[in-house]
């Protein structure tokens, strides 16, 4: 099985390809049930904000992880992505 880290690793790594803003990551292992990792970004535009979201929900799936649900798309001046874990 796809582990929570992994996941984590993933949305990391693309947040820093695409070039996003500000990442912060707050672990919730043993904290909450509902993920084990909350990760927020920022972008310089709601165009970018878009495109990283488009390119995290993607890969995501890509990589085996399951599909992600996307929230706040088209209009983008915010993007939740729910990726289980993540």
């Amino acid at each position: 099985a796809k582990t929570a880290d992994a996941l984590h690793a993933l949305v990391m790594a693309q947040l820093d390809d695409d070039q996003a803003q500000d990442v912060v990551s707050i672990p919730l292992a043993g904290k909450s049930s509902i993920a084990d990792h909350m990760v927020i970004a920022s972008g310089r535009s709601t165009r970018q904000v878009a495109a990283m979201a488009q390119k995290l929900a993607e890969k995501v799936k890509a990589e085996g992880f399951g599909s992600a649900r996307v929230e706040g798309l088209p209009a983008a001046d915010w993007v939740l992505i729910d990726a289980g874990d993540v």
